[in-house]
C-alpha cells in the first residue's frame, strides 16, 4: 500500500486582490473561452469556472476562487491546497 504525501510546508501566499484583477484583465481573452481556467504565481493560484445545467444559457456569470500552495513531501514541486481559499468572488459581465 502506498503512503500518501504529507503536507510539508504552506507556502506563504502574498495574495492582493489588485493581483487577481490583474490577471482576469490581462487574459480575459483566454478564461472568457473556456469553463473551468487556472493562472496564478508562486504563492497562489486563480481558478476561474463558470457552469451552468440549462444548456441554452448565454449569460456571464463567472466564479473566481484564489487559492495558497503547499509543498508536499513527496517532491520539491507546489501543489494547489484547494482546502483553502484566500479569496472568492463573482463576476457578471
Amino acid at each position: 500500500m502506498r503512503n500518501l504525501p504529507n503536507k510539508v510546508e504552506p507556502i506563504k501566499p502574498n495574495y492582493h486582490e489588485d493581483d487577481a484583477i490583474a490577471y482576469l484583465e490581462r487574459y480575459f481573452d483566454e478564461w472568457t473561452k473556456t469553463d473551468d481556467w487556472w493562472y496564478g504565481d508562486d504563492t497562489w493560484d486563480l481558478n476561474v469556472f463558470t457552469y451552468h445545467q440549462e444548456e441554452d444559457y448565454e449569460g456571464s456569470e463567472w466564479t473566481i476562487a484564489i487559492y495558497p500552495l503547499v509543498k508536499y513531501d513527496d517532491d520539491e514541486l507546489l501543489h494547489i491546497d484547494t482546502s483553502t481559499e484566500l479569496d472568492l468572488f463573482e463576476l457578471k459581465l
